[in-house]
């Protein structure tokens, strides 16, 4: 049966085979959170894109089979780099001809423009979702994990796609023997004049300023990194407040009360997540589990130390407050999120963990 591919710009009414896709994709798969359909087309249909995307499915007879938002990046590593074109919001059916037909479409739409760099998936950019999950599978997601059909790489692999960068996850399984390994490091930072704190809900927009602010300076550099504004920042993390522990999030700061460095973590709810069923928003899910189950472990989402303090032991350290305050809250299991196969942060396990998952990025070239 033939594919036609919707560009819903000019066919808007398509908007609701758009989202439906995802009930076909992930039928009776038990790890899938369902997020409202209304969440997502403002996250699409951000003001920075608007003139630089299409929005794409594909239908064979009358049914959504598969799904794209192809984006021309202006500039997007410096203002010397070529336009490249990202790939996001992909979700399909098995069917690589529904799936290469988007991809023949993408491509051409980003040639008319000039561009023949192609890389996702990623939405838009590394704030919003990117990579694929591509296993092991022996685990059960972790919340907020990038989660997808172990198909879809197979779907990328096959029309030509390249792995461009790799990202892992480590589990251990017991935190408590970690916690006096990195003692030293939090006593001896300690005693060349840093000191630390834990984030305070009760002043919640200005930490998240000095969380954005240490954010931009940190991984400038990072690959495919883009900066947003602090207003995109706070949206992203405004329903967050409900479920941050105040004592899983630290900040570092030098003699001088500078700010070096942050520890970001919250409590992994995900297997009371997959008991709640319908289209709430992805935040109030969260908030209203918390306050009935007791999370299963921590996720150590992000650690970051301004360059200049690289080599002072701070990054370590804030590993300590972690471990420690994770360990005096009840929690004995840490997941080290989504740590770039290159980033020595994936150390920070003193070899207690073990490998749970791997991420892959993909990119096209003529």
């Amino acid at each position: 049966m033939a594919i036609a591919i919707i560009d819903l710009a000019a066919k808007p009414q398509y908007w609701q085979a758009f989202t439906d896709l995802t009930a076909c994709v992930y039928h009776n798969d038990p790890f899938y959170v369902k997020v409202a359909g209304a969440q997502l087309r403002p996250s699409i249909e951000r003001a920075k894109f608007r003139g630089q995307q299409q929005i794409l499915v594909a239908i064979e007879g009358r049914q959504p089979v598969a799904r794209l938002v192809v984006r021309a990046a202006d500039n997007f590593i410096d203002d010397r780099s070529p336009r490249i074109g990202l790939l996001g919001s992909f979700e399909a059916l098995n069917n690589p001809q529904a799936a290469h037909a988007l991809f023949n479409h993408a491509r051409q739409w980003l040639r008319e423009r000039g561009i023949d760099h192609v890389v996702g998936p990623m939405d838009g950019d590394t704030w919003h979702k990117y990579r694929f999950n591509v296993g092991p599978y022996v685990q059960p997601p972790f919340m907020m994990e990038p989660y997808n059909p172990a198909y879809y790489p197979e779907l990328w692999e096959s029309y030509g796609f390249k792995v461009l960068a790799g990202y892992y996850s480590k589990r251990v399984d017991d935190i408590q023997p970690l916690i006096p390994r990195f003692e030293r490091f939090y006593k001896r930072t300690q005693r060349n004049g840093f000191h630390y704190r834990s984030f305070q809900k009760d002043r919640f927009e200005e930490e998240l300023r000095i969380l954005y602010d240490l954010s931009c300076q940190i991984f400038a550099d990072n690959y495919f990194y883009t900066e947003i504004s602090f207003p995109d920042f706070c949206e992203l993390y405004s329903g967050a407040k409900s479920i941050i522990q105040e004592n899983l999030v630290w900040f570092s700061q030098d003699k001088q009360g500078n700010y070096c460095g942050f520890l970001f973590a919250i409590p992994d709810y995900f297997q009371a997540l997959q008991s709640m069923a319908g289209s709430t928003n992805l935040w109030a899910k969260i908030k209203f589990v918390m306050n009935r189950h007791k999370a299963a472990a921590v996720n150590i989402k992000t650690l970051g130390t301004l360059p200049a303090y690289h080599g002072t032991g701070v990054g370590p350290a804030l590993m300590y407050k972690g471990y420690q305050e994770a360990w005096l809250m009840g929690y004995r299991t840490a997941n080290l999120c989504l740590i770039h196969q290159d980033n020595v942060s994936g150390r920070l396990d003193d070899n207690k963990g073990y490998l749970s998952r791997t991420y892959h990025l993909y990119h096209l070239q003529p």
